[in-house]
């Protein structure tokens, strides 16, 4: 459970960035891209179901989890997993909690050291997405328009990130480490642009439990 919630939390940090917009390059996946940036132009918040699959690297299937996200930009977002655990990730855009309920214990870090040198950071922050990755259409398949990034600079966490669209909505993703695990994550019932409470993304510890601090915290 731990491994899987560490885990979580690294593909959380990856979803903590929005693509710039369009660069006019005629690159190769371009369709679901084009939806991909629309969808991402003048994004403010999104609010969603998820559920969340995780694989080895011969593909058996590791752990599946659910639950509710809720995002607003910049870098906010409050990841919580009801099933099969009771978990947290939530940031404040400088503060990121990850919390363990059956663990009972909390491990704080700082966002901006958490998440540098993450794959994707696909819907916090503009970044240009044909500066950092290679673009490649995937066609139509799974109910939706698919395209791959992969990072152009070694080392990164993932080698690879898949991004279905389906009627210019985000539906899917798929993120490759470098382990060789896959994690696969559906939305549904997803909202845009509507208000989201600023206390969404304040954790505050429930008294007795164990926090540790981080080292980007404690330096």
């Amino acid at each position: 459970m731990i491994t899987c919630f560490c885990k979580a939390a690294r593909f959380i940090l990856c979803l903590a960035l929005a693509a710039a917009a369009p660069t006019g390059a005629a690159a190769a996946g371009s369709s679901a891209r084009q939806q991909f940036e629309k969808f991402l132009t003048n994004l403010t918040t999104l609010s969603a179901a998820f559920e969340q699959r995780v694989y080895d690297e011969k593909g058996a299937l590791l752990e599946t989890s659910s639950g509710t996200v809720a995002i607003a930009r910049p870098r906010k977002f409050a990841w919580i997993y009801t099933k099969p655990y009771a978990q947290s990730i939530i940031s404040d855009g400088n503060t990121l909690w990850l919390y363990d309920k059956e663990l009972a214990q909390v491990t704080v870090n700082a966002v901006a050291a958490s998440a540098a040198g993450s794959a994707a950071q696909l819907l916090g922050e503009k970044v240009n997405i044909d500066q950092q990755y290679t673009v490649k259409a995937l066609g139509e398949h799974a109910g939706g328009a698919w395209f791959k990034l992969t990072p152009k600079q070694a080392g990164q966490q993932y080698t690879a990130i898949e991004i279905g669209m389906s009627k210019e909505v985000i539906s899917a993703m798929k993120l490759a480490d470098n382990l060789g695990q896959t994690t696969e994550l559906k939305f549904a019932d997803l909202v845009r642009n509507k208000a989201i409470p600023e206390s969404i993304f304040n954790f505050q510890p429930p008294v007795g439990v164990d926090v540790v601090t981080g080292t980007s915290l404690s330096k």
